[in-house]
């Protein structure tokens, strides 16, 4: 399908959390982004044709908004600096992870409202032109973290004397990731896309753990859930904050499909080294704002030779977005790149 200018002439912004530009394109970008993650994409998609499902079957969804119980009935406390919310430290609920048979009690999964949740949503998926992913917040170490508080967390993790109690750990954990999938199959079926799951693995300045650690301790269980989200059919999608380019092997061999980061990684030698095996968002760091306009178009230019390559499918990141002047010249060049490379 060639471009026609008419395409951006004729984009609208659209309000939401973000403001975000939607060109009138031939196809809609959740298919486009279908059609990326098979490498016949139409044009470089964007992390906002991602959309997730608003629900609060899950009882961590409020808590980790608002405040509230989570599905392990721990409290998290609503920070409103940080928009998000936070398990107190000071008062872990596990002080011994050899004891977390005694201490934990998982959730009874069935007795959510799955029903309700997902009538409730079924007209806006239907109508919505997004790819849609249903998430699990609280991965694995974020959920060892509310367990135990970050530093107990963090040993914890790396001591040897425990690791087989905190693998058994991480595989009831995987188990009942399975059991929530399998009720997101069974409510929402093809009205959802994939599945996201938030661990962070990273501060500011590194990693929490070496490729080593999260290699033997969470990897083989993240991948037992991936896995089975696969056999489904719906595609795997990690939220991982932190500056963890050395973790990135470790997040294609658990065996998601795509990875949401931070601005604050080196995408250049990420995306390079590993944009043909998975889905990152890459910001426009250094775009220069204060450029003329031929400047601008330059470095854009030079950003769409180096990240719009059909078999190594990226989307823009809403992180360092310049704006619609950015996005729609990034559109423009690829929609025209990818319709002459055929």
């Amino acid at each position: 399908m060639k471009f026609d200018p008419k395409e951006v002439e004729n984009a609208k912004i659209v309000q939401g959390r973000r403001a975000m530009i939607e060109f009138d394109s031939p196809i809609t970008a959740k298919e486009n982004f279908r059609r990326a993650l098979e490498h016949k994409q139409l044009w470089m998609p964007s992390a906002l044709d991602k959309s997730g499902v608003p629900n609060e079957i899950i009882p961590d969804n409020p808590a980790r908004m608002r405040g509230g119980l989570d599905m392990f009935g721990i409290y998290w406390e609503f920070v409103p600096r940080a928009g998000g919310s936070i398990v107190r430290p000071g008062n872990p609920t596990l002080t011994d992870v050899t004891k977390w048979r005694e201490v934990i009690k998982f959730p009874d999964v069935d007795s959510w409202d799955w029903e309700g949740g997902a009538e409730a949503e079924k007209q806006h998926l239907k109508e919505n032109t997004k790819f849609t992913f249903f998430t699990i917040l609280t991965g694995f170490f974020e959920r060892l973290i509310s367990f135990m508080d970050f530093g107990p967390a963090a040993y914890t993790l790396m001591n040897r004397k425990v690791k087989q109690d905190v693998k058994e750990l991480m595989d009831a954990l995987a188990d009942l990731w399975i059991d929530i999938v399998d009720h997101v199959y069974d409510h929402y079926g093809d009205l959802v896309d994939g599945i996201t799951i938030h661990d962070d693995w990273g501060a500011q300045d590194g990693p929490f753990f070496s490729e080593r650690v999260v290699r033997e301790m969470i990897v083989p269980y993240m991948r037992k859930v991936t896995d089975h989200i696969h056999s489904l059919g719906y595609v795997t999608n990690i939220h991982s904050c932190g500056k963890i380019d050395r973790l990135i092997p470790c997040i294609i061999e658990a065996g998601f499909d795509c990875w949401d980061g931070m601005a604050i990684n080196d995408y250049h030698m990420i995306y390079a080294e590993y944009g043909d095996k998975l889905l990152m968002n890459v910001p426009a760091n250094d775009y220069p704002a204060d450029a003329d306009e031929g400047t601008k178009k330059d470095w854009t230019a030079k950003f769409v030779e180096e990240f719009a390559i059909r078999e190594k499918p990226a989307a823009l990141s809403f992180y360092n977005d310049p704006g619609f002047e950015f996005d729609s010249e990034v559109y423009r060049l690829t929609r025209e790149k990818f319709y002459d490379e055929g």
